[in-house]
């Protein structure tokens, strides 16, 4: 999330703190769940209670399950805390709310507050759902040292289903005992799911740069991701903001060292230069030299081949010229398509509208309902993973340029959107100009019809309502800009080059100044 500097932060209310939540993780929609919001590798269902007073304060509460080690439960208190603390004006002490630290915010005159707190369950019955990112990718780490430090052999057979360990099951294998401690009794179960994605993953590491020395992998409060995450407010964007959160940055996971404390004072050096730009050129060099290398982890598909690619590294002439430098594909307009009419169609509760780029829709941009606002999700067609999220902060500076027709421009904030059809029809000359243009050619009702159907939409879910307003003024915004971008042409067929930049961006891989190095293991 962006920074801002103490005199800027203001007083938190309750939707605030709600929207910011959700645009700190990435949002997903079940049918039996409904949205739930992932933030450090755990889904969180977010839910607002605003009723009042000292015994009984307007409360956000974050529901899910325990993720097995109190470890990760920390880092997630960690990261929420930091961000929110680094945005507003929050001077209150943490309270303690069935356990667990509470975030108290938003104090009245009266007395009354307002406060944040976990609600976890923790059963005996095994976890459902997806494994939280940090055990996966601690997991990754004990196989990874298990080969490195402990001269452990991985292997499968033809069959492709098994793993061995030194030629032996590797369930008879010390390293899988320690893979059990970490899951825990409520994921101990989905270690299996696992096996080949770690096999895979030492593989492909191995074989690329299991020959340099490397120290341990660290995972938690000791690694290179922690580092980073103390580390961002002192580096800036070329445009003098400040770089954003740790994952806006960087997809990395893991990170490959090779002398620790040399590289970490080399770093503290280069951080009082403040910037990202030179903190990239420096990752490039030190990836150059074998000492620091990031990794992003995706899970393998069962019985596929892990490959490794090298992203964001076009400044250096050695890592251009290894197989595993992964060039970004070059899209036109004939490659991308649009689908939209989610918004003037039917009243789902997420929304979903759509950008598709490449050969047999390979990538997808899903520009959906995020809590009380929208989000920008990319993922790779066939992958078990999205590939990250777009910030919407940045979307709306991209857009700053391109004007409503009231002379504003397009706003990440629902506040900012009619809160109920009398407001919608008081502006109705705006969005009637901007619902004309997006529906221009395509198989819509009229404007007038539109104004009613969102009459019926306001009544059931107020939040569908003004979230179809947000899609509209996004697209018409993005519209415009792409049209304008090339004049030669006629609208709709002019440069990609938004379109890719929304993708790109959120999968961490657009080259130049604003993303880190890394590795990528997919």
């Amino acid at each position: 999330m962006p920074y801002r500097t103490p005199s800027k932060r203001t007083d938190p209310t309750i939707d605030q703190v709600e929207d910011f939540l959700y645009e700190l993780g990435t949002v997903t929609y079940d049918k039996d769940k409904g949205e739930r919001v992932t933030i450090e590798g755990i889904e969180i269902d977010i839910s607002k209670v605003t009723r009042t007073g000292k015994n009984n304060p307007m409360r956000l509460e974050l529901h899910f399950d325990h993720p097995g080690a109190a470890r990760y439960i920390n880092k997630l208190k960690q990261t929420v805390w930091k961000e929110l603390k680094q945005y507003y004006h929050m001077p209150y002490d943490d309270v303690m709310v069935k356990g667990y630290k509470a975030l108290p915010f938003g104090y009245m005159s009266a007395g009354t507050y307002t406060i944040l707190s976990f609600v976890i369950t923790q059963t005996k019955e095994v976890a459902k759902g997806a494994v939280p990112a940090p055990i996966q990718e601690e997991g990754t780490t004990i196989i990874l040292n298990a080969a490195l430090h402990d001269n452990v052999s991985f292997t499968t057979d033809d069959t492709k289903k098994n793993v061995f360990a030194n030629g032996k099951p590797i369930r008879e294998h010390k390293v899988y005992k320690a893979l059990e401690k970490l899951f825990g009794n409520p994921y101990k179960h989905r270690i299996e799911d696992w096996l080949w994605t770690y096999y895979q993953q030492n593989k492909v590491f191995m074989n690329e740069y299991g020959k340099f020395q490397w120290d341990p992998f660290e995972f938690g409060d000791k690694d290179f991701v922690t580092f980073f995450e103390k580390h961002m407010n002192e580096m800036n964007r070329e445009s003098g903001q400040k770089a954003g959160d740790y994952t806006t940055w960087n997809p990395s996971d893991i990170w490959a060292v090779k002398g620790m404390t040399k590289v970490r004072n080399s770093l503290n050096q280069q951080l009082k230069k403040g910037s990202l730009i030179e903190m990239n050129n420096i990752l490039i060099n030190l990836m150059e030299s074998n000492e620091l290398m990031g990794i992003s982890l995706k899970m393998i598909k069962s019985k596929s081949d892990a490959h490794v690619k090298l992203h964001n590294v076009e400044k250096s002439a050695i890592l251009k010229d290894l197989k595993s430098f992964s060039k970004i594909e070059e899209y036109d307009m004939k490659d991308i398509t649009f689908r939209y009419n989610n918004i003037w169609e039917g009243t789902t509760s997420y929304v979903p509208t759509q950008v598709t780029i490449g050969p047999g829709n390979k990538y997808e941009v899903n520009i959906r309902k995020s809590g009380n606002n929208i989000g920008f999700n990319t993922q790779i067609k066939g992958a078990p993973a999205q590939a990250g999220q777009t910030p919407t902060w940045m979307v709306q500076e991209w857009l700053q340029t391109i004007k409503l027709p009231d002379g504003k421009s397009f706003s990440k904030s629902h506040n900012d959107y009619p809160q109920n059809i009398d407001s919608l029809k008081e502006e109705g000359l705006k969005y009637q100009e901007m619902y004309n243009l997006i529906t221009k050619g395509k198989k819509a009702p009229s404007y007038e019809d539109f104004e009613f159907y969102m009459e019926g939409v306001y009544k059931k879910d107020k939040q569908v309502a003004v979230v179809k307003l947000m899609l509209l003024t996004f697209w018409y915004s993005a519209i415009l800009k792409f049209s304008k971008e090339n004049t030669n042409v006629k609208p709709y067929k002019k440069s990609a080059e938004f379109w890719t930049d929304l993708l790109y961006t959120g999968m961490k891989i657009k080259p130049g100044r604003e993303f880190a190095p890394h590795a990528k293991i997919s």
